[in-house]
C-alpha cells in the first residue's frame, strides 16, 4: 500500500514539474514496477571436487593461531604453496606439509562456501587442551571453481607422528572427497 502510493506521489509531481510525456514515462515505470518480482539469487550447489594434484607441499605461512580442534593445537592459514613431489608416502620432518590442491565442482561458480578440512591422524596430544586426538579439523572459505589446497604440516616436534593420515573435505555434512597418506618419521 505504502509502495502504490509513493509511486502515485512520484507520478503527479513529475506530471505537475515536466508536463505530459514526463508523466507518461512515470506511469510506464510504476506499471513495470507493480509486475515485477523480486529475483531470487540462484540457490549454491557443491557437487563435487576435483583433485588436481596431491603429495608433499611447502608454502607460506600467512598467519597462525591456537586452536583447540587441531591435534597440534594450531591453525595455518598459507599461500604460494608448491608441489615438491607427487606421492601418498612421505618422510615428515618439521615443515613438510601433506595434501591436496583442488577444486569445487557445482554453481553459481565464484561463490564463496564453507568448507570444514578434517584429517585423521595417529593420536596426538593437543598443547592446549591436553586430551588426545585421532582427528583434527578446521573450516576455511573457498570459492566454487577456483583451485585451493588442503594441507597437514608437521610443526611441531610433538607432532611427527607415523602412520595412516586422511584428508577430507566436507561440505554441509557430506563427505567430498578423501585422501590417504602413510607417514613415516626418521628418528
Amino acid at each position: 500500500m505504502r509502495w502504490t502510493i509513493r509511486l502515485l506521489l512520484a507520478a503527479l509531481v513529475a506530471l505537475a514539474l515536466s508536463g505530459p510525456a514526463q508523466a507518461a514515462q512515470v506511469q510506464t515505470e510504476q506499471t513495470q514496477v507493480k509486475g515485477m518480482k523480486k529475483a531470487k539469487p540462484a540457490p549454491v550447489k557443491v557437487t563435487g571436487v576435483k583433485v588436481l594434484e596431491f603429495g608433499v607441499y611447502t608454502s607460506t605461512v600467512t598467519s597462525r593461531e591456537k586452536s583447540p580442534a587441531v591435534a597440534d593445537g594450531i591453525k595455518d592459514r598459507a599461500r604460494d604453496f608448491k608441489l615438491v613431489r607427487k606421492s601418498t608416502l612421505v618422510e615428515a620432518r618439521l615443515g613438510t606439509s601433506i595434501g591436496l590442491k583442488y577444486e569445487l565442482k557445482g554453481t553459481p561458480k565464484g561463490t564463496p562456501v564453507t568448507i570444514e578440512v578434517a584429517v585423521s591422524h595417529p593420536a596426538m596430544v593437543n598443547p592446549e587442551t591436553r586430551e588426545t586426538m585421532t582427528r583434527s579439523s578446521a573450516t576455511f572459505e573457498r570459492v566454487i571453481g577456483e583451485p585451493e589446497h588442503a594441507v597437514w604440516s608437521f610443526d611441531t616436534p610433538a607432532g611427527l607422528v607415523p602412520g595412516e593420515y586422511v584428508i577430507e573435505l566436507i561440505y554441509e555434512g557430506r563427505s567430498l572427497v578423501q585422501k590417504e597418506f602413510r607417514v613415516t618419521v626418521r628418528r
